[in-house]
């Protein structure tokens, strides 16, 4: 029987933008950029973005969020409205991704945010039950047409170690007035590496923003509640914020909503947290709603 080969590809947003180095917009908000590099000699930029009256005499949270290449404006805009309305209090953003290309920045995205390699992503295992041939032969590419295996992904506990000891460090070092209560934004792979980063080092960030996590990813890997077993004897106070789409494919809203089902069964004193469907949004529509309402969430006054 001829073989059939199955093509998937997970098309990614791209919102161009231009951003000079020390900018300041007529609002007071100021964002300086810099390079730090990974141990393979990656090059990423870090966007520090300041806010309005920003005073190094004055102590201040992080939220450091991943996919800066195309996450800054929304991300920066919906805080930006919160705290000119005065709901949010003063929080320094920081932004983080390779320096490079589209392409470039999505194929690392793939090896940075992915726990494992490459096996598959949780979301075809019925079709290749129901093929006794085994015939079917599956192909998965993320944005600008990088494909899914084993080469190509996995890194996720490197990446965990170059932002602790690569990013943070250098951040804290450059400005000792940020505190040490740390926030991360991630969303689809990133919000899977935000999972990943509660599971392994759950001192790390107290106030975390996901959105749409890939939690499919390798048959569910991650959702067991085994692997919160850290999170369990950590002394840390944490806020979470997870949502997703109401119109995302079947595994992303599978996997969250095991995973609510699991932070609610773990019944964690230290735990603040709050799950949300976001109604009539897809996997990229839901970040406008999705990031406003987290972020009021972690840093409402």
């Amino acid at each position: 029987m001829t073989n059939i080969k199955l093509k998937i590809t997970v098309i990614g947003f791209l919102l161009l933008f231009l951003n000079g180095f020390g900018q300041k917009t007529e609002l007071g908000y100021k964002t300086e950029n810099y390079k730090v590099y990974s141990e393979d000699k990656d090059e990423y930029i870090l966007k520090i973005t300041f806010p309005r009256n920003y005073s190094s005499d004055k102590e201040y949270k992080t939220l450091y969020y991943l996919d800066a290449y195309w996450l800054t404006e929304i991300t920066l805009g919906s805080y930006t409205i919160l705290n000119l309305c005065d709901y949010v209090e003063d929080v320094v953003f920081v932004g983080i991704s390779l320096n490079g290309t589209q392409k470039d920045w999505n194929k690392q995205r793939d090896m940075d945010f992915t726990p494992s390699q490459f096996k598959n992503l949780g979301l075809f295992e019925d079709l290749k039950k129901s093929n006794q041939d085994n015939n079917i032969k599956i192909t998965v590419k993320t944005g600008s047409g990088n494909q899914l295996n084993k080469e190509s992904t996995g890194g996720a506990n490197l990446f965990l170690d170059f932002l602790e000891k690569g990013v943070i460090e250098f951040v804290e070092n450059k400005y000792p007035n940020f505190n040490k209560r740390r926030g991360l934004l991630g969303h689809s792979f990133g919000g899977l590496f935000g999972f990943y980063t509660l599971q392994n080092n759950p001192e790390l960030f107290q106030d975390l923003l996901l959105i749409s996590a890939s939690l499919s990813w390798n048959s569910y890997e991650l959702v067991n509640k085994e692997n919160f077993s850290k999170l369990k004897d950590s002394k840390s106070e944490i806020k979470l914020y997870q949502s997703y789409g109401g119109e995302e494919i079947k595994g992303i809203k599978t996997s969250n909503n095991r995973i609510n089902k699991i932070m609610a069964e773990l019944e964690l004193e230290n735990l603040n947290y709050k799950f949300e469907l976001v109604k009539n949004t897809n996997h990229h529509s839901v970040l406008s709603r999705a990031i406003y309402d987290g972020l009021l969430y972690l840093y409402k006054k």
